[in-house]
């Protein structure tokens, strides 16, 4: 375990942008390099039926140390549907026509999709609180991708690749309940936790480029900076993969200061609680990646500031608002934030839950 752990932050120290290349590759006839820089993944549940995943110098994703995406084959990825008639036992939800007709699924509805970061899974606590704050709020939707299987440790750049590939699903998913269940790709709020907020930033992409549409809006909390933070926009989550895009720091430190969140802005508003760094009540963090072995166990101790966004968002839904300094309440954090904010803001919260 502690093998990997030293090569990734070994190898963070030197990550360099790659040259710009192509972004998406259609199957067949793009396996090609012997497939030592490339891997095609052909699956009903993809977009197209396959998709190619390029990790040369030709294209962006130099990102993962010649770590290739696994495919759908290779990883149980489970889509979990809650609504209020399933609050508390989901149905399973999958691309294609049988699969959503044969769930309560309802596109004339908001539909949220919630994704969990770097070992961590779609049943955790966490995930569960913000599902049952959005249907106490709201009559919709809900959907909770675990891909833990994809993102467990101790290998972070497996998990990064991963993204992609997990990313092309949750795309082809939102395809398909438009197709299907007549869902407007504008009533889609993506919201993911660290590895999941570019994962989902990848969602977005896929929609665009099977539709030219974009999804109404993607919340990214606290985004992984590891792998990400320096290179092209087509790798890691920003403005263009939504119609709005908002996102919440509060672990953005380099990881040699045990800091495990991207620093610089990247959606159409940015949110830095506390200066975005360190929250308040949080212990010192000392081991950056080693503190996220196993992120439920450490989400309130060793990566408690990188944990404690979720905490915002979720009460940000109906017991707080965390306006900023000027009491601008279009750009109060979370939830409720109005798609005119724009910038960067710099609200403060308390050190204890609810934190507002």
């Amino acid at each position: 375990m502690w093998v990997s752990v030293v090569l990734l932050l070994s190898v963070c120290a030197v990550e360099t942008v790659s040259a710009v290349g192509a972004q998406f590759l259609d199957c067949p006839g793009n396996d090609a390099n012997l497939g030592l820089l490339r891997r095609c993944c052909r699956s009903a549940i993809l977009p197209k039926g396959c998709e190619c995943y390029d990790i040369s110098s030709n294209s962006d994703y130099t990102n993962t140390v010649f770590h290739k995406p696994l495919c759908p084959t290779n990883i149980s990825i489970i889509f979990h549907l809650y609504n209020r008639q399933h609050r508390a036992a989901p149905q399973r939800i999958q691309a294609g026509e049988f699969h959503i007709k044969g769930t309560s699924y309802s596109g004339d509805k908001k539909t949220v999709i919630i994704a969990h970061g770097f070992t961590d899974n779609g049943g955790s606590h966490w995930v569960i609180e913000m599902k049952n704050a959005l249907l106490d709020a709201e009559d919709i939707n809900v959907v909770a991708v675990d891909w833990q299987q994809g993102a467990k440790g101790p290998n972070y750049y497996q998990a990064a690749a991963n993204t992609r590939m997990v990313g092309s699903m949750v795309g082809r998913l939102i395809q398909d309940m438009h197709l299907f269940a007549h869902a407007a790709y504008g009533n889609f709020h993506l919201i993911g936790h660290s590895l999941g907020a570019h994962l989902l930033g990848y969602a977005g992409q896929e929609v665009f480029r099977l539709t030219n549409q974009k999804v109404g809006r993607i919340s990214g909390l606290d985004p992984a900076g590891p792998a990400f933070e320096k290179y092209s926009s087509f790798v890691r989550i920003d403005s263009s993969d939504a119609q709005f895009v908002d996102i919440i720091h509060t672990d953005a430190e380099p990881l040699i200061s045990a800091g495990f969140g991207i620093r610089i802005s990247v959606g159409h508003v940015d949110f830095y609680p506390n200066g975005g760094v360190h929250q308040p009540g949080c212990p010192e963090e000392r081991f950056g990646l080693l503190s996220m072995v196993n992120f439920n166990a450490e989400k309130d101790g060793g990566a408690c500031s990188h944990g404690r966004v979720v905490d915002l968002f979720t009460n940000s839904i109906q017991r707080c608002r965390y306006n900023p300094p000027d009491g601008n309440t279009a750009c109060t954090m979370g939830y409720h934030v109005s798609r005119s904010c724009r910038g960067d803001h710099r609200p403060t919260t308390t050190s204890r839950a609810p934190f507002c």
